[in-house]
């Protein structure tokens, strides 16, 4: 048999035999390759059998597990039908809303919605039912099998089918009575205290880290003359209270309560709704959070405007005291000094009888807390020996006037000078003398006098002493005016003359 080479065109001889040897070898050949295809075969059914079983053993460990922790989850959980049907539910929810399993399936989630939240979530729902979200949460309340009233936290979202429909809801349902409970606590804790706050004697407000004002009380409104109306805000306060400063008082408002770890004091003034400025002191703290985290501050105002008054006129009075004791201690030290050089040989008697004149002048003036002597008690006060003779022997006559303190002290001097003369060498050395002491204001002039009569022979002193220089110049200083003295025979005569402003306190 001749065989062709189908590329060469070559001529191959082969004999029969060998022929036959390359059937054989090629039927050896195609019978292994069958024998592989089904052993090959055999290990494919048997892979597909064993991965199916593997499978199968997955579906149900992972069914087992889902089923165990439906059951078991802390919170509960339910399968939920599109018309509001229970499905299936997990015994955390049957806890909350106090029905069995068998017996809550057979309800709906409608008829034991509280009626306050029910429209809510039937509304979320159908939002859920047109494509517009695939979830929602509320607070909602359950009406328990017994009756009572449970808060929960709801969580429902929608399992969909391969064309997108809606198969069934899942919800999740969390127990936050407690919580509740709480908040429900707080706020009713937040209303006694704003009631009290209302109330209080003392200017209050709360407000927040967001500017807000939360409550104010009465006592603030009232004396500021802002209605609640106009105070929603810090800003309005601020606005109204400092006008220009606002922003800066607000920003430093603001500022301190972002840092305030304890109370805050500070003081400023106002502006009332009718114009008037007041001192205010505010002492403001942190009372905490609310539960939205919201940052709430408690502001105590009062109103110093008075008192600052007050402790403004007692610096002032205690500069005036100080000034007139200097004063004093130089009139005394002048006193002490002419005395002693003139009057050598009755120091001590005369110097102590000036020093009592000055201590009856102020005794007067501090009763009257420097506000003036009346002429009359000051006249008094300087012939306070002699008070048995007032109405007798001693005529007083002239107005009420009130004198200043400055001149109280110098003719207050004066006079108990000419009271020293008089008992010694005078009218009042004798039985039978008289004195006229009499004072008045005409038009722009005060005048006040002392004249001596029926007593013994005057005549001029030999030397001028001190007591004379008290009688004129130290008096005439004291009321920048004038003063004449006359030692004529019948009796001293001793006239003041000076400017009303200088002597006399303006009239009330």
């Amino acid at each position: 048999m001749t065989l062709f080479s189908a590329q060469s065109g070559d001529h191959v001889n082969a004999n029969f035999d060998d022929l036959e040897s390359y059937n054989s070898l090629a039927r050896r050949e195609l019978a292994l390759l069958e024998a592989l295809a089904r052993l090959a075969g055999d290990v494919i059914e048997r892979g597909q059998s064993e991965l199916f079983s593997h499978y199968e053993t997955a579906i149900r460990d992972y069914e087992t597990r889902f089923q165990a922790t439906f059951e078991n989850a802390a919170v509960g959980i339910a399968n939920v039908a599109l018309d509001g049907r229970w499905l299936r539910v997990n015994k955390a929810l049957c806890g909350i809303v106090g029905y069995p399993a068998d017996e809550l399936v057979t309800k709906s989630f409608q008829e034991i919605t509280h009626p306050d939240d029910l429209a809510t979530e039937l509304a979320q729902v159908e939002l859920m039912r047109d494509g517009k979200t695939n979830s929602y949460e509320m607070d909602k309340r359950f009406l328990r099998k017994d009756g009572t009233i449970v808060w929960t936290r709801l969580t429902t979202s929608c399992a969909r089918k391969s064309d997108g429909s809606i198969d069934y809801f899942v919800s999740v349902v969390e127990d936050i009575s407690t919580r509740k409970h709480a908040e429900d606590e707080l706020l009713k804790s937040e209303e006694r205290f704003k009631s009290s706050l209302a109330h209080s004697p003392l200017p209050i407000a709360l407000f927040d880290d967001r500017g807000q004002v939360l409550a104010v009380s009465q006592s603030w409104l009232e004396q500021s003359g802002y209605s609640r109306e106009e105070l929603r805000r810090l800003e309005d306060w601020t606005s109204r209270a400092f006008g220009e400063r606002s922003g800066e008082v607000l920003e430093e408002i603001l500022r301190m309560a972002q840092a305030w770890p304890a109370a805050h004091s500070s003081e400023r003034t106002i502006r009332t709704n009718d114009g008037r400025e007041r001192v205010w002191t505010f002492v403001s703290s942190p009372l905490g959070a609310r539960a939205d985290g919201r940052h709430v501050y408690v502001t105590v105002a009062q109103d110093v405007t008075e008192r600052r008054s007050h402790e403004e006129q007692v610096q002032l009075l205690l500069r005036e005291v100080n000034h007139r004791a200097k004063n004093m201690l130089s009139v005394v030290d002048a006193i002490a000094r002419q005395t002693a050089s003139r009057e050598t040989e009755d120091f001590v008697g005369r110097f102590s009888e000036r020093v009592q004149a000055l201590a009856a002048n102020q005794d007067l003036l501090v009763k009257n807390e420097w506000h003036g002597v009346d002429v009359e008690d000051l006249v008094r006060a300087q012939l306070a020996h002699f008070a048995d003779l007032i109405g007798s022997r001693i005529s007083l006559n002239g107005p009420k006037l009130s004198m200043t303190p400055a001149a109280a002290q110098g003719i207050g001097l004066a006079l108990h000078e000419l009271a020293t003369n008089a008992s010694k060498y005078g009218a009042l050395s004798a039985d039978r003398g008289r004195v006229d002491i009499g004072w008045g204001a005409e038009r722009d002039t005060f005048t006040i006098s002392w004249t001596e009569r029926e007593g013994p022979p005057v005549s001029p002193p030999e030397r001028r002493g001190f007591g004379t220089t008290v009688m004129e110049a130290m008096a005439e200083r004291s009321v920048s005016g004038a003063v004449g003295l006359d030692f004529a025979p019948s009796g001293v005569t001793w006239r003041l003359t000076c400017a009303i402003a200088s002597a006399l306190e303006p009239a009330t």
